[in-house]
């Protein structure tokens, strides 16, 4: 199935979740030996194909304190021990840009995989309901900044929910979980779904995830 946004499209939106406050059990790889020449990050231990770091997930590197690090986008994966990263780009399609060099550098990888696809399975489904074409899949969604934004702020309300775990109501998880969850109502709301089902390039169809009416007979 498709997956409606990666790694990169949370940080873009919360950096803090890849830095310090991640989950410890989503990390793929961890290191003390990395080192920066240019966009190429190497490391002289571990294999980075080996823990299945794919292009769109986040390398975080530093010093002494990963809070303090910085995270950029994996671009792609060269080999066993080496990737290409950037500076967290507006768009995929710019040119890389080389993050602050540095040499025996602690880094990980963490990824927010399992919620991104619970998500995007969720989203997947309320669209195939009100598209009224059968057979649909989550692949035959076509990508837009909408969709993925959407997945996004899922993805964030399930983090923080699970960080707010056991919290009091005035925590910073719990505050932050409310906040995604409302945006992620709202990013719903906002999505259309244009059916071609001829495949001529008209759509015969929109409708929104939001068009729902009740009626009392």
């Amino acid at each position: 199935m498709s997956d409606y946004c990666q790694d990169r499209d949370i940080l873009a939106i919360e950096p803090v979740i890849f830095l310090g406050g991640g989950f410890p059990a989503q990390q793929l790889i961890a290191g003390q030996t990395g080192a920066f020449a240019g966009t190429t990050f190497s490391i002289s231990g571990g294999s980075f194909t080996s823990a299945s770091v794919q292009p769109g997930m986040v390398l975080v590197t530093y010093s002494t304190i990963p809070a303090e690090g910085n995270a950029c986008e994996v671009i792609s994966v060269n080999s066993s021990t080496q990737l290409t990263v950037s500076v967290l780009r507006a768009d995929t399609e710019d040119a890389a840009v080389a993050p602050p060099g540095g040499s025996d550098l602690l880094f990980h990888v963490r990824t927010y995989a399992a919620q991104i696809r619970a998500v995007s399975r969720t989203l997947g489904e309320k669209l195939r309901q009100i598209s009224e074409v059968s057979p649909v899949a989550n692949a035959d969604f076509a990508d837009s900044d909408q969709l993925r934004r959407a997945t996004a702020y899922g993805v964030l309300t399930e983090v923080f929910t699970a960080r707010a775990a056991n919290a009091e109501a005035y925590d910073a998880n719990w505050l932050k979980a409310q906040h995604y969850r409302q945006l992620f109502r709202q990013a719903q709301l906002q999505l259309r779904l244009a059916v071609d089902a001829d495949g001529d390039g008209q759509a015969e169809r929109t409708r929104s995830l939001g068009n729902v009416e009740l009626r009392r007979s």
